[in-house]
């Protein structure tokens, strides 16, 4: 009368096994996820520190190696990946980092007791590349004020 169980609990175990593993794969990625999400969220934070720590002395290359340093502190986050710095000054939020090359005295011109911003957006590259095949973007600001 029960001769077939073994066989029946075999194929419910072939029908669960693929989402079981697609369920793990996803925890593992939204793992990945947060930990790039944490890593630029403190990269943007080390950008802005180097700012209000010595200011009217900072070029924008500083804060761009400052933020780059942090990122590489990270082992699961790539410095290539990373899509844009963007320094922001004043009440105003002037985007500073333009390319013109009069960055470093636009920084140099940021006011005391503004807020200064630098925003790390980030290029997110899920192991599951046939769901997504985009990579997602990650953006993260920090802000303080200019002493």
């Amino acid at each position: 009368m029960f001769r077939h169980q073994h066989g029946q609990s075999m194929v419910e175990f072939a029908l669960i096994l693929p989402l079981f593993v697609l369920f793990i794969i996803g925890v593992f990625e939204l793992g990945r996820a947060f930990f790039s999400y944490i890593a630029i969220t403190n990269a943007s934070r080390e950008g802005t520190r180097v700012v209000t720590f010595w200011p009217g002395k900072t070029t924008v290359p500083n804060v761009i190696i400052a933020v780059e340093t942090e990122i590489e502190t990270s082992p699961m986050v790539v410095k290539s990946d990373i899509d844009s710095i963007r320094i922001e000054c004043g009440s105003g939020y002037t985007w500073i980092n333009d390319g013109d090359g009069d960055d470093d005295a636009q920084l140099e011109a940021c006011p005391s007791y503004q807020p200064i911003r630098v925003t790390v957006i980030y290029r997110f590259h899920p192991i599951l590349g046939f769901f997504l095949p985009d990579p997602l973007l990650m953006r993260r600001s920090a802000e303080m004020m200019v002493p």
